[in-house]
């Protein structure tokens, strides 16, 4: 692949913006859900702000542009007005599962600028732009769900320019936690192809393929801006450069208020105070005013301690933009001791650690909660689930 090519060519893979995405089931606030809907479509402009800064000659989304179920006519608006002031830039859209080239989509609705090329159909097809020297092949789903392997109907492309594939779908080789399988593909079905360069979408972190048959990059770029606590840290765009044939990829972070989780150990912990000083260990790290924090207590916890998380979050005002929090510790009890009384609750604990001697890890957190429980109530202590 050592074309030679008159310049340099520059480009930004971007995909899975999920503009106009719903927070309604997030548990945050509606004004920090209101917060993150402007901060994707404000961080979607910097994106196409740093296209004209950095001269790029084409943009790639792959996919997941926007929710196709509630996209406004105002968001609409907002992308043709974005790419129209982008020329001569262009701009290659392959539609994904969340915003797939279907009846009623603003894809087939709306005109687009003469610069934005969406690729409409479930079949690979090419665009030429000769002046570069460079080759766009891409699919785009018409559907929510697409269950065939779409990079097997894609042939070896011809050798005689830069070729980038562009197109949503599921790497099988490292599938994250939790996540659907759209457009499923392997390696094996996208090297070998003459490829440069594929951009793909739908996993949110940024990461490539590897790739030990040839030398095609396969990358997926990353969310521009996370949606929740799966996706933690720096998000991402990928700026591109292709000379003499050669790909490099830099990863270029973009998000504007990142979701973080903090776990706070609090054995040993006898006050609230100590719990906020914990946070405020980790300033300039994950927690900054701009942060979106989730933080996990764990370990035991002295039963006296007032965990008014109204208390603590008025505290941390300043620190982060907002905080959540997901307790679970176990009050600080000294079951050995209890076991040794001669009374209701020492009786009870022994009844309850006989039974936890032979059970298996899953029955040990249920039969552990159940001491817990059992021993506030016969100590007269408030129970909290936990």
């Amino acid at each position: 692949m050592g074309l030679d090519l008159a310049r340099k060519i520059r480009f930004i893979h971007t995909s899975d913006v999920h503009l106009d995405t719903s927070f309604a089931g997030s548990g945050l606030p509606s004004k920090i859900g209101h917060r993150k809907r402007e901060a994707i479509r404000g961080t979607f402009r910097r994106i196409l702000d740093d296209a004209k800064r950095e001269s790029v000659d084409f943009i790639l989304i792959a996919g997941d542009l926007f929710e196709h179920d509630r996209i406004t006519p105002d968001t609409t608006a907002f992308l043709i007005q974005q790419f129209d002031n982008l020329r001569p830039i262009r701009v290659f859209i392959a539609p994904g599962n969340h915003d797939p080239y279907l009846a009623g989509s603003p894809y087939c609705e709306e005109s687009w600028p003469e610069n934005v090329h969406i690729f409409r159909e479930e079949k690979f097809r090419a665009v030429e732009l000769r002046d570069l020297g460079v080759r766009i092949t891409g699919f785009g789903f018409n559907r929510t769900h697409l269950a065939e392997h779409h990079f097997r109907w894609l042939d070896s492309l011809p050798a005689d320019a830069v070729n980038i594939v562009v197109s949503h779908g599921s790497d099988l080789g490292r599938v994250p936690e939790g996540k659907s399988k759209h457009g499923p593909l392997t390696i094996d079905e996208i090297a070998g192809k003459n490829i440069h360069y594929c951009a793909l979408g739908h996993y949110h972190q940024l990461r490539p393929l590897e790739n030990p048959i040839d030398a095609t990059q396969v990358w997926y770029c990353g969310i521009p801006e996370g949606r929740g606590w799966r996706e933690t840290g720096p998000c991402s765009y990928l700026l591109g450069e292709v000379e003499k044939g050669e790909v490099r990829i830099q990863a270029i972070e973009c998000g504007q208020y990142p979701f973080e989780t903090l776990v706070i150990e609090c054995d040993g912990f006898s006050t609230r105070e100590q719990i906020i000083d914990a946070i405020l260990q980790h300033r300039g790290s994950k927690v900054t005013p701009r942060v979106i924090l989730r933080v996990r207590l764990t370990g035991t916890l002295d039963p006296r301690v007032d965990l008014s998380t109204a208390e603590m979050e008025e505290r941390l005002a300043d620190a982060v933009l907002h905080v959540q929090w997901e307790d679970r510790t176990l009050p600080a009890l000294d079951f050995e001791a209890l076991a040794q009384e001669r009374t209701l609750c020492g009786n009870f604990v022994r009844a309850l650690n006989a039974r936890l001697a032979g059970a298996s890890a899953q029955e040990r957190e249920v039969l552990e909660r159940a001491r817990l429980y059992g021993v506030q109530a016969l100590l007269g202590r408030e129970v909290r689930p936990r």
